[in-house]
C-alpha cells in the first residue's frame, strides 16, 4: 500500500508545482510570519495555545499533550473537510508547524489515516526561515541588480510598477514593506497592514527565487525601508549592482507628489500634518507652520516644491553622488525612460544569455 504521508524538505516542497501550504500553527504565528501563499488552517487558537503552553510549563508535557489533544478533537472533522476540498484542487497538499513536529504531525497522521495524500515540512517554519537567511547570505547571489536612482519626485516607483507591467522582472522592496521609507511612507502604503522582518524577507525571497531573470530592476533604497532591515546579502548586491540616474524636471516631480500623496489618497489632510509636524527639527517651527497653512489652503503644490527643494534634495544628494552610473537619463515623459530601461534590460539580459 502506499504511504499517503512523508515528510518533503523545503527546498523540495518550494519547488513542486500544483502545491498548497497549510499552517496548523495559531493564529497569531501566522500573522507574524509563514510561508507566502500559505493559509491558516490551526489546530490550535491563539487562547488555547497559551493554556497549553502554561501547562507545559507548570506540569509538563503530558499533561500539556492530554490538554492540547482535548481542544484539537474538536476541530478534526473541520480540519479533514477543509483539507480534503484543498486536495482536490492542489496535486500536493504540505503542511507544516514550527518545527515539524506534535502540530503538524498529529494533524497529518491523522488525515493520511483517513485516505489523504499529503505532506509534512521536514524542520517546519523555522527550517523553512533558515533556507531564507541562508540565501540571502550566500556570497554567490543568484541575480544582479538594474538600481534606480533620482530625487524625490523623480519617478522611481511609478516606473518600477509600469515596468511590471511590461514583464521586466522587478523587487518593489517599498511595497513589500508596505512603506516608502520617509516621514511620508505611511500615508502612501496606509493599508493598515503590518509587514514583519521575517515576512518582508519571505516576500523578497520568493519574488527573486521565482523569478529566471539574471537581472532584477530595484529602486535604491538605504539599508532600512520604514520598520524593515534589508538583509545584508540582498543591500549588498544592490549596492553592486548596475545604476542608473533619472532626472526631470522640478515641474514633473511636484505634480507626481501632489497625485500620489494628496489626489490619490482623498481626505488625508491630518495624515499630512502630522508627518510634516514630524518634520520639526529638521525644517524648523516656522518652516512647518507656513507647510500647515498651505495645507488648509489647499496648495498642495507649495508644499510639495518646498519640502523638496529646501529639504529633501540636499537630504539625499550626497547619497546620489556616492555611486558611478552606467546611464543618466533626463525626461520629460516617463515613457522615455520606462524605454531606456527596457532597452538596457534586455541588452544585459541578452549579454548574460549568450555567455
Amino acid at each position: 500500500m502506499k504511504n499517503l504521508f512523508q515528510k518533503i524538505a523545503v527546498e523540495e516542497a518550494l519547488n513542486l508545482e500544483n502545491k498548497i501550504f497549510i499552517d496548523v500553527r495559531s493564529p497569531i504565528e501566522f500573522v507574524e510570519a509563514t510561508i507566502p501563499g500559505s493559509i491558516n488552517i490551526p489546530i490550535l487558537d491563539n487562547d488555547e495555545r497559551v493554556i497549553v503552553g502554561t501547562i507545559y510549563k507548570q506540569k509538563g508535557s503530558y499533561d500539556a499533550k492530554i490538554k492540547g489533544i482535548e481542544f484539537a478533537s474538536k476541530k478534526l472533522s473541520s480540519i479533514y473537510s477543509q483539507v480534503n476540498s484543498l486536495s482536490k484542487q492542489y496535486k500536493n497538499v504540505i503542511l507544516f508547524c514550527w518545527r515539524g513536529g506534535l502540530r503538524s504531525g498529529t494533524v497529518v497522521n491523522f488525515l493520511s489515516s483517513l485516505g489523504l495524500n499529503i505532506y509534512q515540512l521536514d524542520g517546519g517554519y523555522k527550517k523553512y526561515r533558515k533556507h531564507v537567511v541562508h540565501y540571502f547570505d550566500n556570497e554567490d547571489f543568484q541575480h544582479d541588480f538594474i538600481v534606480l536612482h533620482g530625487h524625490t519626485g523623480v519617478g522611481k516607483t511609478e516606473i518600477l510598477e509600469k515596468l511590471r507591467n511590461y514583464n521586466i522582472p522587478i523587487l518593489h522592496l517599498e511595497e513589500l514593506a508596505k512603506n516608502s521609507g520617509s516621514v511620508f511612507g505611511k500615508i502612501y502604503y496606509d493599508s493598515g497592514e503590518k509587514i514583519t522582518q521575517k515576512m518582508f524577507d519571505a516576500f523578497a525571497f520568493d519574488t527573486l527565487r521565482l523569478s529566471n531573470s539574471r537581472y532584477i530592476v530595484v529602486e535604491s533604497e538605504g539599508q532600512r525601508v520604514g520598520g524593515i532591515t534589508l538583509p545584508k546579502g540582498l543591500f549588498k548586491a544592490i549596492v553592486n549592482g548596475k545604476h542608473i540616474l533619472l532626472e526631470t524636471f522640478l515641474e514633473n516631480r511636484v505634480k507626481r507628489l501632489v497625485d500620489d500623496y494628496v489626489n490619490k489618497i482623498p481626505d488625508n489632510d491630518t495624515l499630512l500634518e502630522n508627518a510634516i509636524y514630524n518634520l520639526k527639527k529638521r525644517i524648523g517651527s516656522n518652516n512647518v507652520e507656513q507647510c500647515i497653512n498651505w495645507i488648509k489652503e489647499s496648495k498642495y503644490n507649495k508644499i510639495a516644491e518646498k519640502l523638496t527643494t529646501e529639504y529633501y534634495d540636499p537630504l539625499y544628494e550626497y547619497s546620489i553622488e556616492n555611486y558611478n552610473y552606467m546611464m543618466k537619463i533626463n525626461y520629460e515623459n516617463i515613457e522615455e525612460a520606462i524605454d531606456e530601461i527596457t532597452k538596457i534590460y534586455f541588452k544585459l539580459e541578452n549579454n548574460f544569455n549568450k555567455m
